[in-house]
């Protein structure tokens, strides 16, 4: 999860997500040059959330110095030594810079101290004087966010635009474009009813002409800033499968949030595959069952498949959650800033389907904001789980927007579910799992169908202990053990999952069976 600080713009409340990119887009927006940026104004900018906000206090010294050593590694003569308050740049063993590095944590220092020392070995090596600035800024950035954890990174200025416009959403038309073949460029893909879609403009169309120029000798990045502007704008395109048969429209650009969520309907049950969570998928959820339930009636119930999922926005995750829990906790998280300490609570007015059966499908895959939501839903008595153990990953990112156009994540705190254990490490339990040797259809059914409130008292107990315990993460998680769903398997938990949902009266047996006592609730 992410708390997102930019010097240049509000605050945004996120949950990272473990990888992935986003469509490529002709209308996102294109990064900040990172020549027009300095390293002191970079520097300044990133060290303050680094000092602040994660888990533990950082040694800005040591922190530094790794940074610096990593970019000293394109050049094996070079090193740099921290000793007695210097940073010493040595080349093959020669001194070439000595510089005093500050006595406190104020980032606008340690980011002079940096800029310097950067420029210093730049002037004492060819080979750095070569690169550009970007790919030294990312080695420094490599090497001090390998002092940390796994989840604190960086991301260049093209990686993050992506990455933003994945959960934020971008100002254009809804194409994605390819190279066509013979030269130009035609559209790979649409968003389902946007500005494109509803113009008209068709899958395979090659864009022959924007704005009355030809794009036939254009490069990609032409071709963007023009398709590219503000929302409420138009632009003029000529389009078709030929010159012969082309058509010229008039295209409105507006805000677009990509769509995450596939729904299909089968006899009275919706399937929902999120794929990530971005700032619109709890609308998308609560609009693809509400289309279900006008075209269908009263649905049996709802299969929501989070495997793969490697995450997304926070707020989302917990606003999908409210969808189906009217009342009671939703995750707490804790951290060393004051602020990283907050409590999601379920708002009734929020809650859509207070009553409609669930049942979520996790793998190990499934990870971060998917975890909130499976976690949640699970203690809640709201959804069976069936799967395998789930990535694990229960931390939340700070994330600033850096002046050259690139994201920091730093992890600020943990994540805990109303029952008060971190998945952090350890992941989520399922309460029917795929995994183990031999299972069938059968026997998993069988399973549901047996009263089993001993287990899950057991399963709470070792879920705390956990916790704290990191020795006994690997036992648990070797209950049901992690692994990604494909082929049968995959099959397998859908057809358990809409087995389950097929007879009301079985599934309510089975889910107030596995009802756990929520300590935070």
């Amino acid at each position: 999860m992410c708390m997102v600080r930019r010097r240049l713009a509000p605050v945004l409340l996120l949950f990272s997500l473990i990888g992935g990119c986003a469509a490529n887009h002709a209308e996102l927006q294109q990064p900040a040059q990172t020549g027009s940026v300095t390293a002191e104004q970079l520097f300044t900018v990133a060290f303050r959330p680094i000092a602040d906000n994660w888990l533990k206090p950082v040694s800005m010294p040591q922190l530094v110095t790794d940074g610096l050593r990593r970019v000293a590694t394109a050049d094996g003569a070079l090193w740099v030594v921290q000793h007695e308050g210097l940073f010493l740049l040595l080349r093959d063993g020669k001194e070439q810079a000595r510089l005093p590095q500050p006595g406190d944590t104020i980032p606008e220092r340690w980011a002079a101290l940096t800029a310097e020392m950067l420029r210093a070995m730049r002037t004492a090596s060819p080979t750095l004087a070569a690169r550009p600035a970007e790919a030294v800024y990312r080695d420094m950035f490599d090497g001090m966010m390998a002092d940390l954890d796994p989840y604190s990174r960086y991301a260049e200025p093209n990686k993050a635009q992506k990455e933003r416009s994945q959960r934020e959403g971008y100002d254009g038309i809804g194409v994605s474009i390819r190279d066509a073949e013979g030269g130009g460029f035609a559209v790979s893909d649409l968003v389902p009813d946007g500005p494109a879609d509803l113009a008209g403009i068709k899958v395979g169309d090659r864009i022959l002409a924007v704005a009355g120029l030809r794009t036939v000798s254009m490069g990609y990045e032409t071709l963007s800033s023009m398709i590219q502007g503000p929302e409420g704008t138009n632009v003029e395109l000529r389009v078709g499968p030929d010159d012969a048969q082309a058509r010229t429209v008039t295209v409105r650009r507006r805000h677009l949030v990509p769509n995450m969520v596939r729904a299909s309907l089968q006899d009275g049950i919706i399937q929902l595959k999120i794929d990530r969570f971005n700032n619109a998928t709890q609308e998308h959820v609560r609009q693809a069952i509400l289309r279900a339930q006008e075209k269908s009636g009263p649905l049996k119930g709802v299969v929501m498949d989070l495997r793969g999922n490697p995450g997304g926005v926070m707020v989302q995750a917990v606003g999908v959650v409210n969808l189906f829990v009217p009342q009671g906790r939703i995750i707490t998280t804790r951290g060393r800033h004051p602020n990283s300490v907050q409590w999601f609570e379920a708002q009734r007015p929020m809650t859509a389907f207070p009553d409609l059966p669930l049942v979520v499908l996790i793998d190990g895959n499934t990870a971060s904001s998917a975890e909130i939501v499976a976690a949640a839903l699970q203690d809640a008595g709201r959804a069976l789980l069936v799967g395998s153990s789930s990535f694990g990953k229960g931390s939340v990112q700070h994330v600033t927007q850096l002046p050259n156009g690139g994201e920091l994540f730093i992890t600020w705190s943990r994540i805990y579910a109303p029952s008060g254990y971190s998945f952090d490490g350890q992941g989520l339990q399922p309460n029917l799992c795929l995994t183990r040797a031999g299972v069938t259809m059968e026997s998993l059914l069988g399973e549901a169908g047996r009263v089993d409130r001993g287990a899950q008292t057991q399963l709470v107990r070792l879920r705390m202990a956990a916790t704290e315990d990191e020795k006994l993460r690997p036992g648990l998680r070797q209950e049901c053990p992690a692994a990604s769903a494909t082929g049968p398997e995959s099959a397998l938990g859908m057809a358990v999952a809409r087995n389950l949902l097929r007879d009301g009266a079985f599934y309510r047996q089975a889910l107030a069976s596995r009802q756990t006592n929520v300590a935070e609730r």
